[in-house]
């Protein structure tokens, strides 16, 4: 089943983002579920980075959620806030 994980950054820790960023984006090369898509999301100008989204393939909505909160970024306190919710593709 698809899950969107929608992610926002903490606004009182900027630099957090790119102090952690290798060691998400090598989690998410190791993935324990498959990522179907994923990617930052920008500022209404587009230029600068205040979140992520990832729509995962999980088992279940507790797999979705453990794949999210063993994220680097969650870990390390990049984002502030993290939903997970499951996703019907429609189109």
């Amino acid at each position: 089943m698809h899950f969107v994980i929608y992610c926002l950054d903490d606004p009182a820790t900027p630099h957090a983002r790119e102090r952690h960023y290798a060691a998400h984006r090598a989690y998410l090369a190791s993935a324990p579920v498959p990522i179907v898509v994923a990617g930052p999301l920008m500022d209404v100008v587009g230029e600068r980075r205040i979140g992520s989204m990832l729509l995962v393939d999980a088992r279940d909505l507790a797999e979705a959620q453990a794949f999210a909160v063993n994220d680097p970024f969650h870990v390390n306190k990049v984002w502030k806030d993290v939903a997970v919710h499951p996703f019907i593709k429609a189109i």
